[in-house]
């Protein structure tokens, strides 16, 4: 299932995706993940179920709210608290989200450890959506497999 990553994913400025996941407070992560699972979908047999992608886009948008609200609540911290069930399940999907795309992602590019393609579980875990674009945009100047 080997593949050019630029035949699937679209170059896109790498400072501008981090910028843009601070600003938003990691709501344009979300967006990423449902453009990269998107794009899996239209261009490879790798389907992401939507399903799983809707689920995990209405827990995130429950969690961000809550935490929001939490905060605007500041002093009565129950209302924190009662929400961290919700934060936990919505992390839950998030994290299996990143993975699923990573491993697609690795597949679509042919890419085994070691590779200069290879995303890493450790550095994926810790720049999301980042580190996604930086492999896209660096698959531009490698010869097709």
């Amino acid at each position: 299932m080997q593949k050019q990553l630029t035949e699937v994913f679209d170059v896109d400025s790498v400072p501008k995706t981090l910028l843009l996941c601070i600003v938003t407070l990691g709501c344009y992560l979300i967006y990423k993940l449902y453009h990269f699972s998107k794009q899996i979908n239209q261009h490879t047999e790798l389907k992401i179920p939507q399903a799983f992608i809707t689920t995990s886009i209405a827990l995130f948008v429950i969690s961000f709210i809550s935490l929001l609200y939490g905060i605007a609540n500041i002093d009565d911290l129950t209302i924190l608290q009662s929400s961290i069930g919700i934060h936990m399940v919505s992390s839950i999907f998030d994290v299996t989200w990143i993975i699923m795309v990573r491993n697609r992602i690795n597949i679509i590019s042919g890419a085994v450890k070691g590779d200069i393609l290879w995303l890493t579980p450790i550095i994926t875990s810790v720049f999301h959506v980042i580190y996604m674009q930086y492999k896209i945009n660096q698959s531009v100047n490698q010869p097709a497999s």
